[in-house]
């Protein structure tokens, strides 16, 4: 079996190592989760609470859709289980979905707002539809994240 790529980027396995971009993607994708979920920790004062604020509860619908994804990333060894295997399979799609929808949620508060859009828009809600434009763009771009999401390491001999 040749390969496609340079050899530091595959596993034991031999199929491909989920890339450091990709990686950096999926956080992006579930920085709400993160932020909510830092200001949470019982080590962290009160000068983290107001991370809570940023984090309004309409954009983790589009977190949660990214979430079994970067678990699924994590959990990619021979051992996986089926549903593990069918979420990474549709990875991409899942992740372009969790990238679109957060513009869509995020332009939606906008307008039901009411008020003029640029009272309303503030650098960190452009900041993350442009990344999460990225995102969409890197994912349906990059032949290497592409191939990334076909494979997934084989079970073990004797399972089926």
């Amino acid at each position: 079996m040749p390969l496609h790529y340079p050899p530091h980027r595959y596993s034991d396995t031999l199929v491909l190592r989920v890339p450091p971009a990709l990686w950096l993607a999926m956080l992006v994708l579930v920085r709400h989760l993160i932020l909510l979920g830092v200001s949470f920790l019982p080590t962290m004062g009160q000068e983290v609470l107001f991370l809570r604020g940023l984090v309004r509860p309409e954009y983790l619908i589009a977190d949660l859709i990214a979430l079994p994804v970067l678990i699924a990333a994590a959990r990619r060894r021979p051992e996986a289980g089926p549903v593990w295997r069918a979420v990474w399979a549709r990875g991409r799609t899942l992740l372009s979905a969790s990238a679109l929808a957060f513009p869509v949620i995020a332009l939606g508060g906008l307008l039901a707002s009411g008020r003029p859009l640029v009272l309303t828009l503030d650098g960190g809600l452009v900041a993350g539809v442009l990344a999460s434009l990225v995102v969409v763009a890197y994912l349906w771009r990059s032949p290497l994240a592409r191939d990334c999401f076909r494979e997934f390491p084989p079970r073990p001999a004797g399972r089926g």
